[in-house]
């Protein structure tokens, strides 16, 4: 039979026990906020994660389409300039010339003999040495107000040493209203008109001269005949002037 100490014993023990319990509670749950919480950190790292992928996902593809645009412009770049160096080649033999006064039923070949050997001061005997494949006049734009401009020669030589021949002696020109230079595609005449402009500013300091190099154009300059040329200032025909 229980005695009242021993029911006394065991109501401390049960009180115990519900204690012990009641902090094995508290420990669970607290147990359970912090897993909560680590759960709920984890699912948002994971989501950022995740967010930053598809970004960078795009920027990669957003690259990616750029690269290609690039490579298309590349390769445009590549195919105009190849056109223009072939039609620089197809006018290799051709050069024109500006200012060389004309008249009716005019013998351009006798004109053309009379502009080396005149103005150009090349020897008559080689001058009339020259063969030409073919020579006429260009006709020239011209607005109803402005004065009127000798229509430009192109002429076609045989020989490439010939043509350069008669370029090296353009200097004799600069004091006329006359000019002889290569014929170039038309790409390539627009960047040597915007250099000639630019040369003109200069020309009562310095000499000047335009020399073409592939589809380069250069503009260079120097203060007299024993110094080296410097470069002034570089066109590139298939990008824009600068």
């Amino acid at each position: 039979m229980a005695t009242v100490e021993s029911i006394s014993e065991l109501k401390q023990l049960i009180i115990g026990i519900d204690g012990k319990v009641g902090i094995l509670s508290n420990k669970l749950d607290n147990i359970e906020d912090r897993f909560t919480r680590i759960v709920t950190e984890i699912k948002s790292e994971v989501d950022e994660v995740k967010t930053d992928v598809i970004n960078t996902k795009l920027e990669v593809q957003k690259l990616r389409e750029d690269h290609l645009e690039l490579e298309k412009g590349v390769g445009h770049i590549e195919l105009e300039i190849n056109r223009v160096l072939l039609e620089k080649h197809e006018r290799k033999y051709n050069a024109l010339v500006y200012g060389v006064p004309e008249s009716d039923n005019e013998d351009i070949h006798a004109v053309l003999n009379t502009f080396f050997i005149q103005d150009l001061k090349i020897d008559k005997e080689k001058a009339e040495s020259f063969p030409i494949a073919n020579a006429h006049r260009i006709p020239s734009r011209q607005t109803s107000d402005q004065i009127r401009r000798p229509a430009p020669i192109i002429v076609r030589f045989i020989h490439h040493g010939d043509k350069q021949y008669a370029l090296s002696k353009g200097y004799n020109l600069s004091n006329k209203h006359m000019r002889i230079v290569d014929d170039l595609p038309p790409v390539m005449k627009e960047s040597r008109h915007e250099l000639a402009k630019l040369a003109y500013k200069f020309r009562n300091d310095l000499q000047t001269r335009i020399k073409v190099v592939g589809t380069r154009i250069l503009l260079q300059t120097r203060t007299n005949s024993k110094d080296n040329w410097f470069l002034r200032r570089e066109a590139l025909c298939c990008l824009p002037y600068k």
